[in-house]
């Protein structure tokens, strides 16, 4: 996602916005309009346009499963000869208004895992679309992303392919370049479905050229690039159409954000992307890797600020931690605590000393003291902490453990974000603060503890946003490390 996509979705961050008043109104405050107001379908070639957007609409609303209403209405439209359904056509659109409208009532939270399912759709419009003709009320109905037409061009090829109601589903062990497979013809028909670039052939040998095409393919799909078939590789190639059209269009929703991403700067990331962005005046400025919490401690979606940016940080651990990860390794290792330099403190912060016997009493008293490892490049946060306020404790940090940041799924954390390149991150948000390079470098030499503050707070959102185009044209996909697109109903178009 570079500089063009950015520029667009900060363009459009005033573009079909709610009034503020009106998004955050509660149910007893919503404007009440006609929501049976009724629409002439057949008037003219414009209205004829207006109805083929709105069946394109409600298709997308029932690939990307937003709720169950719209594969009603989908239903009940097709089994409506073309030129009686009218009626039906009110009512697409009035549930549609509806949706986007309780879509930008919801907090970020709720958006970004897709809590749509039991969304009241029959309710009365805060207020009805406008605009000089029936299409252009339509087409505000869409989602506002810059990429909308690019995503509807893509899901159109994706259903249109030939194989898309019959996709093959590959059973194989684990494959290796040079090693044999029956099913190799039909992987290189995948990869060539999905513009993979694979040699058309159909040797039963994985050659050079089928393993340059599933990296290239692996690297899509946000694995690691190692040209290695295995289970998640394998998994993504039986993914057929559909599922990745409904992929797409889901989190064309979750990107439908243009009242959330405001401000000159602000620092996105992308949780199942493992990506961290920083945006300014709509351009990518910074990138970098990142490790989030593993699904049992999912790093959460929120909307917070970075305040300041603290030097050699001393680790406190959190209680869950010390009780699930470190304690059990001092009942085999009693040596763990000094060789990684953590500190015993009590209630108040003093440190605690133990003789054995202590030690037994405290860890069969469930150790009730806490753990703080001291600042330096052992310490499990590295040399920066980036903290913003939230209820769940999460905060940005480097870590001395770069190696993890080389594979491709990078979900190892107990919820925090770790930052491959903090030391640039820090560099760019201290740019406009007195902590420059050279004093900053001064600070790093000990491990004295130093708290920076920002001149200018910068916002930080973490989003799930797991398929999407790139500036190539190509459809990116990642996996859904902590389940938000596993829906209840299932529906087929095809």
């Amino acid at each position: 996602m570079g500089k063009k996509y950015w520029l667009a979705l900060a363009n459009l961050i005033w573009l079909g916005c709610l009034p503020a008043a009106m998004a955050q109104a509660s149910e007893g405050q919503v404007l009440v309009t006609n929501a049976a107001v009724q629409h002439d379908w057949y008037q003219n070639s414009t209205a004829e346009q207006a109805r083929l957007e709105l069946e394109h609409q409600l298709q997308e609303a029932v690939l990307a499963q937003l709720h169950p209403d719209f594969f009603s209405l989908w239903k009940k439209l097709q089994a409506k000869p073309a030129d009686q359904r009218g009626a039906i056509y009110d009512e697409v659109f009035g549930k549609l208004a509806r949706f986007q409208q309780a879509w930008r009532a919801m907090d970020l939270v709720a958006r970004e895992q897709m809590r749509t399912l039991k969304l009241n759709l029959n309710q009365p419009l805060a207020h009805e679309p406008v605009g000089d003709n029936l299409l252009d009320q339509v087409k505000q109905l869409r989602p506002q992303v810059a990429e909308y037409e690019a995503v509807r061009e893509e899901v159109r090829k994706l259903l249109a392919m030939p194989m898309a109601k019959q996709w093959p589903t590959l059973t194989m062990p684990t494959l290796r370049a040079g090693e044999a497979s029956p099913e190799l013809g039909q992987i290189r028909t995948i990869l060539n479905e999905l513009g993979d670039g694979a040699p058309r052939h159909d040797d039963a040998t994985y050659d050079v050229d089928t393993q340059q095409a599933i990296k290239q393919f692996q690297r899509r799909h946000g694995l690691t690039a190692d040209g290695i078939i295995g289970r998640q590789t394998r998994t993504w190639l039986n993914t057929g159409p559909q599922v990745r059209a409904s992929l797409l269009l889901r989190n064309l929703w979750r990107r439908d954000l243009v009242d959330h991403l405001s401000g000159a700067r602000y620092v996105l990331v992308n949780i199942p992307d493992y990506r961290l962005s920083v945006v300014e005046s709509g351009n990518e400025v910074f990138t970098s890797r990142v490790i989030v919490g593993k699904e049992q401690r999912a790093t959460p979606i929120l909307a917070s600020e970075i305040r300041s940016i603290v030097l050699n940080p001393p680790w406190h651990v959190p209680r869950s931690i010390l009780s699930k990860d470190i304690l059990p390794k001092l009942g085999r290792d009693p040596a763990y605590l000094n060789r990684e330099q953590f500190e015993v403190i009590d209630g108040e912060g003093n440190p605690v000393q133990f003789t054995e016997e202590g030690w037994y009493q405290a860890l069969a008293a469930g150790f009730p003291y806490r753990l703080r490892q001291k600042p330096g490049d052992h310490n499990a946060l590295g040399r920066y902490k980036f903290y913003l306020p939230n209820n769940d404790a999460i905060y940005l940090h480097s870590t001395p453990r770069k190696a993890l940041f080389e594979q491709g799924a990078r979900a190892f954390s107990s919820g925090c974000i770790r930052v491959e390149h903090a030391d640039d991150l820090a560099e760019l948000l201290l740019a406009d603060s007195r902590y420059q390079p050279d004093k900053v470098a001064s600070i790093l030499k000990n491990t004295q503890t130093k708290w920076l503050p920002l001149t200018t707070p910068i916002p930080v959102f973490t989003v799930y946003w797991s398929s999407w185009i790139d500036e190539e044209g190509r459809q990116q996909l990642r996996n859904d490390i902590y389940g938000f697109d596993r829906v209840s109903f299932q529906s087929r178009l095809l």
